[in-house]
């Protein structure tokens, strides 16, 4: 496949784009409310719950109150992944839009496709009242292992096709997002499938040694 016929690329921000696993897991640990996180991925993982349950789930655990500020706060510890800025950049260069298709909070996606000049993201939501107080439900738009539905979505409103595209992720949550563009490619950091449909690769940059 050459390099002209890739149209856009797009990544997981969790454990991909960044260095952290997982910006639901930052505001876990900051309230201590791992335990009630780790029990709703078992019951989503299982089936047993969907993922806008599993949503609230998580934000109902958070202290009443709690602040856009506050969870802003939370999330701007983040790291970029070293070679980030960089394989953004390569792309751009080469005419190739970016993105972000991420089951992350859109409050850090913003801030990560803005900082990587990425043009354009999708994530799931947090809402808040008039006052800046988290409300006890979320906006669901990218459900983790149905990734490719929203990935899709934003392919048609660009009237981009799928087999013009690339996707990077670094979990098997990332799997069906992956193998919905041409080329899916998965770090090998965390995560080897058993699926000759999957490139794995050691770093962003790979991405360049197979376009």
């Amino acid at each position: 496949m050459s390099r002209k016929e890739i149209l856009l690329a797009a990544f997981d921000m969790d454990g991909t784009v960044l260095q952290q696993e997982s910006s639901w897991a930052a505001i876990h640990r900051h309230f201590k409310t791992e335990h009630v996180g780790e029990a709703a991925l078992r019951l989503y993982s299982e089936g047993r719950i969907g993922y806008r349950e599993f949503m609230r789930r998580d934000i109902a655990s958070w202290p009443q109150g709690t602040t856009k500020r506050e969870i802003d706060e939370i999330l701007s510890g983040y790291s970029v992944r070293e070679d980030a800025a960089e394989t953004m950049e390569r792309l751009r260069a080469r005419g190739i839009e970016t993105a972000l298709v991420t089951s992350g909070i859109d409050m850090l996606a913003e801030k990560v496709a803005g900082e990587l000049k990425m043009d354009r993201w999708v994530a799931n939501g947090l809402r808040f009242d008039r006052g800046g107080r988290l409300l006890g439900d979320g906006v669901g738009r990218v459900d983790p292992t149905r990734k490719d539905r929203a990935y899709l979505r934003m392919l048609s409103k660009r009237g981009i096709p799928p087999s013009k595209t690339v996707a990077v992720g670094d979990t098997v949550y990332d799997l069906a997002f992956l193998k919905s563009a041409a080329m899916g490619f998965m770090l090998a950091h965390t995560t080897r499938v058993p699926d000759k449909g999957i490139i794995h690769i050691e770093r962003l940059s790979d991405i360049f040694l197979h376009l």
